[in-house]
């Protein structure tokens, strides 16, 4: 049945769950990538193996970033969740 208003938990919390296995597999992915640069690194020498490290420098801050944002709105999601069932309760 589809809400008009309100909340549902179950999917709420579901949905949660889902972001947090998202924001670990974002997380493993650049723990991978920054194990492969760390490799290159140490095969590949010069000014383009210069750029290329500072380039993934920033790109990773930029999906660590995006990890950060997935596990708030899982929290956001939570949180409301919680605070549905409360009213809901009360």
């Amino acid at each position: 049945m589809a809400l008009s208003q309100g909340m549902d938990q179950a999917a709420v919390q579901a949905i949660a769950a889902q972001l947090d296995a998202d924001q670990q597999a974002v997380t493993n992915l650049m723990q991978r990538a920054q194990g492969a640069v760390e490799t290159l690194g140490q095969n590949w020498f010069g000014n383009d193996s210069t750029r290329f490290g500072s380039d993934w420098a920033m790109r990773s801050a930029q999906l660590m970033g995006a990890a950060d944002v997935i596990a708030v709105m899982s929290r956001q999601a939570r949180a409301q969740a919680s605070d549905q069932q409360a009213a809901s309760a009360g």
